[in-house]
């Protein structure tokens, strides 16, 4: 359902993502937008991939039902604000998704689809995803929410430039007929639905003359996405900026739009119309047979009073009640929103706050229930004590005007709830697994939630009330986060890989965190290794306690790498129990987010590795993110992060190495400053390794590089695409490790990005190439120049991926480039 706009006006307009606007004039904003029964489903890859304007201007302006289908949560992707890849990054991004539809006011869909990085075609995609499964989740999405109009945001076919971008707009295709065809997908329990129209969002990024294109050919729309609404103060393609900006992690952050905004809309399936995108599509309930619902909403938007909201709220609810006798699931959206709409004009606010963030399954949790209202009517709610299960009812609590009335609860949890997103419950590969209730949505429900009977006036409506944590933070004021709920003992290793160049003793150290008090019997093993001490007891005295232990790990003869297990089982009076798999607690918290955790296996691998270095120390200048520098430790380099505070006044010439993090000069724009004392330092015999960059307005290569050479987006997606050694006796491929092709089995996701082009043809080499199938080999992956005494080496390697996965090759190859000795070749 449509969340509210949140909208707060201090020295300009800044947005609460986590409080609801209840204003007068958003009230009367969100009944308009009721009266239209349109809805329209968007449908691209990715989160960031959908066109805010649009949904923005259908949602606001057309007042229709608009979601987004957004079919992978972009765990492939990068990430620009911290150091979450993977299936973390892909629960930031969906957060960050959530945040822009509360601003723009869509909807959240998803599909099974994991996002495996960047792909050059559909065929490539659908090699990776399983294509029947991919229909099924959208064919479902259409069947459920029942759209109108369904709009890609690429078109079928390689101008969309992404393999994941194309397939997009090819499922919607095949599922515009497939969701109207009874005899397919069955299993779904779901009626057939026949979307009218669907449409290609183009834009002059395919075609620069689109205005004339647009002009010239029937088959295109052009609608005005930049609408002032009055009832905001705000237009369309404002909201859609502050959506827009939502998207963090991926750097999308713009600047607010205002004014008329075109976009084009071209025709790809359905009957055109001379009336428009929305021609012959029912824009009024009277034209669903629901003449009742148009009438009663036009009087509830006619009779409103700004000044006085509550006396809306006996038609609202009437309306509601009337609704609640209809089986149509096209009117669920219609009811909910009543329902809220309903207790903003009361000034109603319930809340559930848990004593502690944290909570285990199936104990006694204390909270505290809230509830106010601030209107003059007589205003009553079901007593706490019958909310968590069915008891003998209590007397309804009234509610009196402006009063807070709070009420202590212990509350038995269920034994079933958890936190985990539903798409990380169980080991997955290129699709997500999921039960088929939980298929689209965007998230779990809370793990906790209650549903109250309010009564008004002798109408009843009904609200959910998640279980929710509140702090006060003295800068920031007060945090609102969900109750999670979590296992009663968790583990945190201080690293995830452990190498080992020869059979010496190394260290892990393992921070125990016990949610319930208790002794835990905790217990390790690894075929191969010898581990110190094997098992041991632990006893916490206390609920969210962390205890540290020390681990001694030292490999046995002939040991291959290997994963640690640990499992643990608490001690009670009969003694130990069943042993289970320790995991793991991750939290991914951002300011500009709803806070979320997830549990990961503690993934401690531990990995026998032939490897020579040169130097101590190495100084690594963090960029967007990334796990590189523990990985260089792990090579047994001391190694120092700098930074703008402490770079200009550092000895470089300490440092075997000057290593640069991805993207560091997108997002660390005082290092350009440094150049002159980065060329000092190369020209004493110092290494700098610049990794991988993307395409600027704002500088080009030759900015940092002493020799020219351009970014490109040219890139190797598979993994385990072939090497060449283009030049075979080229140090950096022999020295101090000597590389071959065992060295690039095992790597993740793909060899490497933002390759380098149009280089300096008597400075540059380029000693490694590879090509995806069916094309040319690739160079400029890796580009080394001698400079003084030192070098200079820009790689679009994805050092960023291979290191924190483990992968032995990356550590030899990034340890041949940090140990480079300029003469040697």
């Amino acid at each position: 359902m449509r969340k509210a706009l949140s909208l707060v006006f201090v020295f300009g307009l800044t947005f609460s993502l986590n409080a609801q606007n209840t204003s007068s004039s958003h009230i009367l904003h969100r009944l308009k937008n009721l009266q239209s029964p349109i809805r329209v489903l968007y449908f691209a890859a990715h989160p960031d991939d959908e066109n805010t304007r649009m949904i923005a201007w259908l949602a606001n302006d057309i007042g229709a039902q608009t979601a987004y289908f957004s079919i992978t949560r972009g765990d492939g992707g990068q990430n620009l604000i911290g150091t979450e890849l993977g299936a973390q990054l892909g629960v930031l991004r969906t957060q960050e998704l959530m945040q822009a539809r509360a601003l723009d006011g869509g909807q959240q869909f998803f599909s099974r689809a994991v996002d495996f990085g960047y792909s050059k075609n559909p065929e490539e995609t659908f090699n990776q995803w399983d294509r029947e499964q991919v229909m099924s989740d959208a064919v479902r999405v259409i069947r459920q929410f029942r759209p109108h109009l369904i709009i890609t945001r690429f078109p079928p076919d390689r101008r969309a430039g992404h393999g994941h971008h194309t397939a997009s707009a090819m499922v919607a295709l095949e599922a515009f007929d497939l969701a109207a065809d009874e005899t397919k997908f069955p299993e779904h329990n779901l009626e057939p639905w026949q979307v009218s129209r669907v449409f290609w969002n183009h834009s002059a990024w395919w075609e620069p003359k689109i205005d004339s294109l647009a002009a010239n050919d029937p088959s295109y729309f052009v609608v005005d996405v930049g609408t002032y609404l009055n009832e905001l103060g705000l237009s369309c393609n404002e909201l859609a900026s502050y959506s827009r900006s939502q998207h963090k992690s991926q750097g999308f952050g713009v600047s607010v739009a205002r004014g008329a905004q075109k976009e084009y809309l071209k025709l790809l399936k359905g009957e055109s119309s001379e009336q428009g995108i929305f021609g012959e599509l029912p824009q009024q309930w009277g034209q669903l047979n629901y003449k009742y619902v148009e009438e009663q909403l036009e009087a509830i938007i006619q009779g409103f009073n700004p000044s006085a909201p509550y006396l809306s709220v006996d038609g609202i609810l009437s309306l509601y009640q009337d609704l609640r006798k209809e089986d149509n699931p096209e009117l669920n959206h219609l009811k909910n929103s009543l329902a809220e709409i309903a207790a903003d004009c009361l000034g109603l606010k319930l809340e559930l706050l848990a004593t502690e963030e944290y909570a285990v399954a199936g104990e006694v949790m204390k909270f505290q229930a809230r509830a106010i209202q601030r209107s003059p009517l007589a205003v009553s709610i079901a007593h706490p004590t019958t909310w968590p299960r069915a008891m003998k009812p209590k007397p309804d609590m009234d509610l009196s005007q402006n009063q807070l009335l709070r009420t202590d609860l212990n509350i038995e949890l269920g034994t079933d709830l958890q936190s985990q997103a539903y798409w990380l419950r169980e080991p997955y590969t290129a699709m997500f697994k999921a039960e088929d209730a939980q298929i689209g949505k965007p998230e779990n429900a809370p793990a906790y939630q209650v549903k109250v009977a309010v009564n008004v006036e002798g109408r009843t409506m009904y609200l959910m009330v998640p279980a929710r944590y509140k702090f006060s933070d003295r800068v920031e004021g007060e945090i609102e986060r969900p109750m999670m709920v979590v296992p009663e003992l968790t583990v945190k290793p201080n690293t995830s890989k452990l190498f080992f160049l020869g059979d010496e003793t190394k260290i892990i150290t393992l921070d125990f965190r016990a949610f319930s008090p208790g002794e835990y019997k905790i217990v390790m093993d690894v075929e191969g290794w010898e581990i110190t001490p094997p098992s041991f007891n632990y006893k916490f005295t206390e609920k969210d306690q962390t205890r540290p232990a020390y681990i001694e790990v030292r490999p046995k003869m002939g040991a291959a790498p290997a994963a640690m297990n640990i499992s643990f089982s608490k001690i009670d009076e009969e003694g130990v129990g069943e042993l289970s798999n320790l995991q793991n607690l991750v939290e991914i918290d951002y300011s500009h987010i709803d806070k979320r955790m997830i549990l990961e296996d503690p993934g401690i691998r531990l990995i026998p590795l032939r490897l020579e270095i040169r130097g101590t120390k190495v100084a690594y200048v963090p960029g967007a993110g990334d796990k590189v520098p523990e990985g260089i430790m792990q090579m047994g380099y001391q190694v120092d992060i700098l930074d703008e505070t402490n770079f200009r006044d550092t000895d470089l010439s300490q440092y075997q190495a000057v290593i640069m993090g991805i993207r560091a000069y997108n997002t660390q724009a005082w290092l350009f400053n440094q150049n002159e004392q980065l060329r000092d330092y190369m020209m004493d015999g110092g290494n700098l390794i610049v990794q991988y960059n993307t395409l600027s307005r704002s500088f080009q290569a030759s900015d940092f590089s002493p020799y020219s050479f351009d970014i490109s987006r040219k890139r190797v997606t598979e993994e385990d695409a072939e090497v060449r050694f283009a030049l075979p006796d080229h140090p950096v491929l022999n020295e101090p490790n000597k590389l071959g092709e065992g060295d690039f089995a095992h790597w993740v996701q793909e060899r490497g990005l933002y390759f380098g082009t149009n280089w300096d043809q008597e400075e540059f080499m380029a000693p490694i190439a590879w090509h995806d199938q069916g094309e040319e080999d690739l160079l400029g992956g890796l580009l080394i120049a001698h400079y003084g005494k030192g070098s200079f080496m820009y790689t679009g390697i994805s050092f960023f991926r291979e290191i924190p996965a483990g992968v032995p090759g990356a550590y030899r190859l990034l340890a041949n480039l940090i140990s480079y000795q300029n003469g040697s070749w």
